[in-house]
């Protein structure tokens, strides 16, 4: 009873408002937790949802269910082209729908030579209607292995971007062991509108403007006219000088050379990552660029905080000059902190996860504090485990012009395995994955998928969902009282409401009614569909020992 009074005095001070919000939510039949790998869900225009299930030597399970949820097919996907049984040595470079069907891009390394599979299945079975292998890249040679440890030569990737607004799609073939520049990055544009058929409408070469060494760092499809790509060139004392440069680059359909800008003030952007989009509203190419600067060491810590330089640049499309360039100083993000969160006089210090613009052409960048604790073997170096802190959440609303309109924060306290980059939302959201296997303790690291947060742009409303603890919730918001979320069964999913300047918060799935229950989803799962302002997800149902999983949809406002 004086635990229950408690509760509830820590409720009404809390100075978000906790609501009892009530969602259409649909659950699909229940079924065993999906033993380890990868999940995903993903919503088709036809009402069909598809379940995938990347298992490491089993191939890929797939289960279809209808617009009544109810199941009406199951698959298992493998293949004599590429090897189920390396799926965990694979990386899924993208997932999505394009002409009506599901599309998986998977990179396979086979025989040392990295291949580019896509798989297109058929939008009603799952079953498998077209796989090829559309790029491969030479293979590795003896060495290339201490090139990549200690020479500091990236691995051969590829990298895919799907115009968000129709069914064409770019994919960048990276030769990071090319002799020649002029050979090292090949793009191709495709568009698969109008049905299955995926055409190519354009390829090229990338010229690298006098550069020795290129970095990728992001791109964008307008349509099936024009594809823009940002790239770092930069040279070595040995190669040319220590010139170094960020370019923005074009190439037109019908264009057999890219048109290329270099940006001036970009003189140390090495280490840059970004996400590149067109915003129809202004005409203008958004690029939202993290640049690491420094790290620092917490003393008598391992933990370790790294310092990056965010900017929002605005890109003419035709000329590719920088119409305008402004920081991200997130002032009413840091606002809203200090003036809702307890013993907190500090500024917002959250790094950039996603840039989403919105439908009227608003854009809402989302941020997430990040400090990463690594222990190294202090004879060989080599790291012997590795874990990030994700910390509270940021939502900062810009206009059209870049200035900042409102800001939002929100504490959250959770623990990862390994190391997790920024943009890390940006990837999912793409359906990029791989296996994390590589440090720390492998038991807990399908937790992971569990961990930091998602970002729902409804029509009407904006949602924030992470999973946290019961015990959580009802401490306001408050971080040092709360308690850092790692056993994920003990979690529940909270849904934060942003609503004209305030946030209400409540459970997602219902309020647990006993200490041994809980209700959380899968993060890394799930899928917003604009279309429907549906949020489908993996969610795991648990009372005592025995859990269970479901898809479940929620209907959101």
């Amino acid at each position: 009873m004086k635990k229950t009074f408690l509760a509830a005095l820590l409720a009404l001070s809390a100075p978000s408002a906790i609501v009892a919000q009530q969602h259409k939510i649909e659950y699909s039949t229940p079924f065993d937790e999906p033993e380890s790998g990868w999940n995903k869900v993903m919503q088709l225009k036809n009402g069909n949802t598809f379940f995938f299930h990347f298992t490491k030597k089993k191939g890929i399970e797939v289960i279809v269910y209808d617009k009544n949820r109810k199941v009406i097919s199951e698959q298992v996907i493998t293949s004599n082209n590429w090897e189920p049984k390396k799926m965990s040595s694979s990386m899924i470079e993208g997932l999505y729908e394009l002409g009506g069907q599901p599309v998986i891009f998977l990179h396979q390394l086979l025989d040392r030579t990295p291949t580019l599979f896509r798989i297109r299945l058929d939008a009603n079975t799952g079953s498998v209607l077209e796989e090829n292998a559309i790029s491969t890249l030479p293979r590795y040679k003896a060495g290339a292995a201490w090139a990549m440890a200690y020479g500091g030569v990236e691995a051969m990737d590829f990298y895919i971007e799907k115009d968000p607004v129709s069914d064409n799609y770019a994919v960048v073939n990276f030769n990071s062991f090319a002799h020649e520049s002029s050979e090292r990055v090949e793009v191709i544009h495709y568009s698969a509108e109008g049905g299955g058929n995926h055409k190519v409408l354009n390829r090229a070469f990338y010229d690298a403007q006098g550069f020795k060494y290129l970095n990728f760092i992001g791109m964008s499809v307008d349509g099936s006219k024009r594809v823009f790509m940002c790239t770092y060139g930069y040279n070595t004392n040995g190669n040319g000088g220590k010139d170094s440069r960020v370019i923005i680059s074009r190439l037109g359909k019908g264009e057999k050379e890219f048109t290329h800008k270099k940006l001036e003030f970009t003189d140390d952007f090495k280490d840059t990552k970004a996400v590149m989009e067109y915003n129809p509203g202004t005409n203008l190419i958004q690029l939202l660029t993290l640049t690491y600067t420094t790290s620092k060491n917490k003393f008598f810590s391992n933990k370790t905080t790294a310092y990056y330089m965010t900017l929002m640049s605005y890109v003419d499309p035709e000329s590719l000059y920088i119409v305008a360039t402004k920081p991200l100083m997130n002032e009413k993000v840091s606002s809203y902190a200090q003036s809702h969160f307890a013993s907190n006089n500090q500024s917002y210090s959250g790094l950039p996860q996603q840039m989403v613009i919105n439908n009227d052409h608003s854009t809402t960048v989302l941020f997430e504090e990040s400090d990463k604790e690594v222990v190294t073997n202090a004879n060989t170096g080599q790291i012997v485990s590795a874990k990030t802190f994700l910390g509270s959440i940021g939502i900062s609303e810009l206009n059209e012009k870049g200035m900042e309109q409102d800001g939002y924060a929100i504490t959250k306290v959770q623990q990862a395995n390994g190391l997790i980059d920024p943009l890390y939302i940006s990837h999912k959201s793409k359906g990029h994955w791989s296996y994390r296997g590589g440090v720390g303790n492998p038991m807990i690291v399908n937790n992971n998928a569990f961990m930091s947060f998602d970002y729902v742009n409804a029509n009407a409303n904006r949602y924030i969902l992470f999973n946290d603890y019961t015990e959580n919730f009802h401490k306001g918001e408050d971080a040092k009282r709360k308690k850092v979320v790692v056993a994920i069964s003990d979690a529940n999913t909270v849904c934060y409401k942003l609503n004209n300047g305030k946030l209400d918060k409540y459970f997602l799935f219902g309020a647990p009614k006993e200490d041994n229950e809980s209700k959380f989803c899968y993060i890394e799962s799930s899928h917003f569909m604009k279309d429907n302002n549906t949020y489908a997800t993996l969610m795991m149902d648990r009372k005592g020992r025995k859990k269970q999983a479901q898809i479940a949809w929620v209907s959101f406002q």
